[in-house]
Formats: structure tokens, C-alpha cells, sequence
């Protein structure tokens, strides 16, 4: 319930009239920067595996060399994953992970009573939002609580001679052991970037219904912003699948006989752009909003833990 409205103790009719009704203590939370800390904690993670894989300060023994991984055979550069797939990195980074998505499970199921809440309360315009929420914060619950699993699934390095999906049949690939574990990893990875696309739509939607998105108040504008990422997320996923299942897909970087890598920029683009879409623009609009900056503040809620009230006999 919001922090406005006052809560009391439903139960002190037990009591008779020795006991006025007392305040139900309560846990303050903005539901804003608790997406926030989620969303915060994978960056963090990135960016620490970076620095253990990569520098000796954090690794004696590192850097690692991550042109011999299966993503930088498979795609011909350096994903972000291959900052996160090894140790002595992968320790450490996957505790921030986990930590990240028990804040975002956490949030998934107080937004979806959020927004319950509102649209009881005779907020009509919440109707389609409401609808969107009841059929895909299962899924985003689920995939948040599923993506550690790329951790137990790292890709492993690739054969000597690399099974090229572009020129192998199925029973070569679904024989070949770094391929089956990158499919593997890659699968959490895939839900990972459907929940973010799926928290990004909902949130985009909600808060243009209740009129509290930061700075924008056009609908065509949240239109188009929330069509990019639809469109970006289907065509990254495709982009992979291409490579996984062997089919050529626009923009896919290859490999001339010189060694030279074309598109690679377009690859990096694809990656951080989508990043960008789904993490630091959700991040920047939720603080705006937890802040009240260029829009209405957003509230407080107070959680509360009451016995059920006590039907009285007939």
C-alpha cells in the first residue's frame, strides 16, 4: 500500500477496548530503485569480470586470451560474455548476478501487485497494461530466476578442427561438445534478454498510462521507443540463431581469406545498443522517476505483515 495511507491492527478487536488500534509496521520500499539496484548489480558484474580477466592487478595469471573461446570463434569478436564465462572471474561475478536477480524477481512480483492495486482502484487506463502484466510476469519471474544457469553452463573451448555450423550437418554439430555447451548457455542468456524486453514494455507502458514518464509525454514517442526494442530483441535473436543453426542473417561479421573481420563494428553496435535499450535507458528513467525529475515522484510503498482478519461468527 502506498506510504500515505495510514495501516492499524485489524486484530485488536480481540483485545476489547483495552488496546486502541496500533500502526502495522511496515518495510518502506520504492519500487523504482529496487529495479534500479537489479538492473545495477549484472552491469557491476561485467565490468568486474572485465577487470579480473583482463588485468594482472586482479589476476596474476590472467589476462585471459579470449580469442581462443567458442563466442569469439562462433562470432569473430569479443562478446561481453566471454568478460564473465571464466574464472577466476565467474566466481565472484556470478554472486552479483544472483544478487541482481533476486532484486529483479523481487520487483517483478511487487510491480504486477503495483499495478493490481491501481487498476482496482478504478484506474481504467491501466486495463491493457494490467492485461500485458497477467501474461508475461510469469515468464519474467522465471527467466530471472533461471539466468544463473549460464554459469554452470560456460562455453568451453572449441574443437580442434572448429565445427563451423555454416558447414556441418546436425549430427556433426549435436556431436560436437563446445557446441552443445554454448547452446546451452546461450539459452538462459536468450531469457535473460526476453525478461529486460518484457520489463522494459511493461514499464514504458505503465507509466505513460499513469502519466509519470520522465520528460515524455507523447505517445507516439514511447511508441517508437518501445517498437525499437521489439524489433532490436528479434533481430539480435535471430542474428544468433542465424549463426548457431548455420543460415546467413544481414549484418552477420564474417571473415575474408586475408583474416580480415567485416562488420564487427555492426556486431558491437547490435550488443551494446540492445544493452542500451533494455539496461541504462530503464535505469536512467527509473531514477528520474524515484526522484521526481522532469515527472511525478514516484511513491513509497509500505509492505506490511498482518494476521487475516477473523470472520466473525453468524
Amino acid at each position: 500500500m502506498p506510504d500515505n495511507q495510514s495501516s492499524t491492527d485489524e486484530t485488536s478487536h480481540l483485545f476489547g477496548n483495552r488496546n486502541p488500534p496500533v500502526q502495522v509496521p511496515g518495510w518502506r520500499i520504492n519500487l523504482e530503485l529496487l529495479k534500479v539496484f537489479g538492473l545495477i548489480m549484472p552491469v557491476a558484474g561485467v565490468v568486474l569480470g572485465f577487470l579480473v580477466s583482463k588485468t594482472v592487478l586482479f589476476c596474476p595469471t590472467c589476462p585471459l586470451d579470449f580469442d581462443t573461446t567458442y563466442i569469439k570463434t562462433l562470432f569473430h569478436f569479443i562478446h561481453t560474455c566471454v568478460w564473465i564465462d571464466n574464472n577466476p572471474g565467474k566466481t565472484p561475478v556470478a554472486i552479483l548476478f544472483i544478487i541482481g536477480m533476486v532484486a529483479l524477481m523481487l520487483f517483478t512480483v511487487l510491480e504486477r501487485e503495483r499495478l493490481k492495486r491501481n487498476h482496482a482502484a478504478g484506474e481504467t487506463s491501466l486495463k491493457y497494461v494490467a492485461t500485458f502484466s497477467k501474461y508475461t510476469w510469469g515468464i519474467r519471474f522465471f527467466s530471472f530466476l533461471v539466468f544463473p544457469m549460464c554459469f554452470v553452463n560456460s562455453p568451453i573451448d572449441p574443437s580442434d578442427p572448429f565445427v563451423d555450423p555454416a558447414h556441418s550437418t546436425w549430427e556433426q554439430l549435436l556431436a560436437d561438445k563446445p557446441y552443445r555447451a554454448f547452446v546451452t548457455h546461450y539459452f538462459f542468456y536468450f531469457l535473460w534478454q526476453l525478461a529486460c524486453a518484457l520489463m522494459a514494455i511493461e514499464s514504458g507502458l505503465y507509466h505513460h498510462a499513469r502519466g509519470t514518464m520522465p520528460f515524455v509525454r507523447s505517445l507516439t514517442t514511447i511508441k517508437i521507443f518501445l517498437g525499437v526494442t521489439v524489433l532490436v530483441f528479434l533481430y539480435y535473436t535471430l542474428w544468433i540463431v542465424g549463426f548457431l543453426c548455420g543460415f546467413h542473417v544481414f549484418g552477420h561479421t564474417s571473415v575474408d581469406e586475408d583474416g580480415v573481420v567485416h562488420l564487427r563494428q555492426w556486431g558491437y553496435d547490435i550488443m551494446f545498443g540492445y544493452d542500451f535499450l533494455v539496461i541504462v535507458v530503464p535505469i536512467l528513467l527509473s531514477v528520474c522517476r524515484a526522484y521526481g525529475l522532469g515527472c511525478k515522484k514516484s511513491e513509497v510503498w509500505v509492505i506490511t505483515f498482518s494476521p487475516l482478519k477473523k470472520e466473525e461468527e453468524n
